[in-house]
């Protein structure tokens, strides 16, 4: 889904899907709940995307933050996307992993035709982590593309997620039964 999906989403979707993310994170799947997160664009996981980037996980931070931004929605997308990118670059560098610095530089950063001063003032990849995560912050604080995303979601619809929560739409509930008959699943 594209960049800004949820805003054209209806209210009883939303809640619906807000509720089933509840439901994947109150049962521990965190996995599935950020790739929900990530295809509908319903809510940002700044906490999510802060640990990827302080742990490395450069490709991952930009798959996710991609379901809710691209690096031309505006100045601060592209500000994170350049973050992100050129600090891959920087610690491939400082690994000495000349071919993926090579690779980052070519085929990444390309996309930015600006010079940007900060590349020179490279450090400790952990430190600068924390640098670019404090950037990063700033931008996606900033970017309009994240306004109402932000917050955790809520459902109004409180009784469906305690039945999900319960479990009693485990297959012995007639309304799993009726879409069972019914050939959907």
């Amino acid at each position: 889904m594209s960049s800004g999906a949820s805003l054209t989403m209806g209210p009883v979707r939303k809640d619906l899907l807000s509720t089933i993310l509840q439901f994947l994170k109150y049962e521990n799947l965190q996995d599935t709940a950020h790739a929900l997160e990530r295809e509908t664009g319903i809510f940002f996981d700044a906490k999510h995307f802060e640990i990827m980037v302080l742990g490395g996980k450069f490709d991952e931070a930009e798959k996710y933050l991609s379901g809710f931004t691209n690096m031309h929605d505006n100045l601060d997308s592209t500000k994170i996307f350049f973050e992100l990118r050129k600090q891959k670059f920087l610690e491939a560098l400082d690994r000495k992993d000349r071919p993926k610095a090579l690779d980052v530089l070519t085929k990444e950063l390309q996309d930015f035709s600006r010079k940007h001063g900060t590349l020179r003032n490279y450090g400790d990849p952990k430190i600068e982590r924390i640098h670019v995560m404090n950037a990063l912050k700033t931008f996606i604080s900033d970017n309009p593309a994240f306004i109402g995303k932000m917050d955790p979601p809520t459902s109004r619809n409180a009784s469906l997620l305690r039945l999900l929560v319960r479990g009693d739409l485990d297959g012995s509930t007639s309304m799993t039964r009726d879409v069972a008959f019914s050939g959907r699943s």
